[in-house]
């Protein structure tokens, strides 16, 4: 009789066991949403004095940043407007939230907050470590704040509880987030790094200058410069202070010998023979059209680029 009894606590125990299972794993997912919606408003880098937080990528404010403050713009413009999509995160995070708490499956729309959520803060890393290349900060783990690595986790943990199965589904939805963002940067860069362009010789310029007075500019204020002459063509009179010469490309520079400011200036394939020409010493003229400028603390100095560099005649 004692015996014949027995069996019947095992179905009891594993419906118990069940059951808390599934109550934990939504107080968890209900932590993790609390954890994404708090931490996409609070800071998640650092550049210089500069706090930046997840929404600011959204909000346009994360290029207009880094483009005014640093000279470094989003390389592809037209594609601003998916930069929107990252305000579902905020809106799915809460939907699902509300889902979960009614008992209603939401596993797809929290898999989709989740990995929006890693694709943002991948993109805040890897364009970070861009700005550190070029002398922005000293260290990548000095720019990332901590809220970024909570978000992070978060979202980890939101996929992850988002249903009680799906292993496969689960590692999906946080690699395929991280894996585009890298592949998308890799992408850029190299076409950017490799792009060609036509020549100014034969534009109009914007602006003729002396590049001691330009130098200046720039020490004086990069944002004002920048505004004023990013993206323009210039005629920037000088005297070589350095050539860096390689087979296809070579670079000059005009250098301020007060305070080791620069401007450098990117000889392409159509004009690099008349560039080669030139040595320490000589003064030139130079038509380009000017990328914009930075103080770089790594150099201490600030620094000017020029693409599609020509010899003014």
């Amino acid at each position: 009789m004692f015996s014949g009894s027995q069996p019947s606590l095992a179905p009891a125990r594993l419906s118990n066991c069940m059951t808390q299972t599934n109550t934990n794993r939504k107080f968890l997912h209900l932590l993790a949403a609390a954890a994404l919606l708090v931490t996409f408003f609070l800071p998640w880098v650092k550049w210089e004095e500069y706090k930046l937080a997840g929404l600011d990528l959204p909000s346009g404010n994360f290029f207009a940043t880094s483009a005014d403050k640093f000279g470094l713009d989003n390389p592809y413009p037209q594609l601003g407007f998916t930069f929107y999509t990252f305000w579902l995160i905020p809106v799915l995070t809460i939907v699902a939230s509300f889902l979960h708490l009614k008992g209603k499956k939401a596993g797809l729309i929290a898999d989709i907050a989740g990995s929006l959520s890693l694709t943002l803060a991948t993109m805040y890393i890897i364009f970070s470590h861009s700005l550190l290349d070029l002398g922005v900060g000293k260290s990548l783990a000095g720019m990332i704040q901590p809220f970024l690595y909570v978000h992070m986790l978060a979202a980890l943990l939101f996929i992850w509880t988002s249903r009680p199965d799906g292993l496969l589904i689960k590692a999906a939805w946080i690699l395929i987030g991280p894996v585009i963002a890298f592949g998308s940067y890799s992408i850029i860069k190299h076409k950017v790094e490799t792009a060609t362009f036509s020549s100014t010789s034969k534009e109009q310029a914007a602006y003729t200058v002396n590049a001691q007075e330009l130098i200046q500019e720039f020490i004086s204020s990069d944002s004002t410069a920048n505004k004023k002459y990013s993206e323009k063509v210039l005629i920037v009179n000088g005297r070589v202070s350095e050539l860096e010469a390689a087979d296809s490309t070579v670079n000059v520079k005009f250098t301020d010998t007060l305070t080791g400011s620069y401007a450098i200036f990117d000889f392409q394939a159509a004009d690099v023979a008349a560039a080669k020409k030139l040595a320490v010493g000589d003064s030139v003229s130079i038509k380009a059209s000017c990328s914009g400028g930075i103080f770089s603390r790594l150099r201490q100095a600030t620094v000017i680029n020029f693409k599609r560099s020509a010899i003014n005649k």
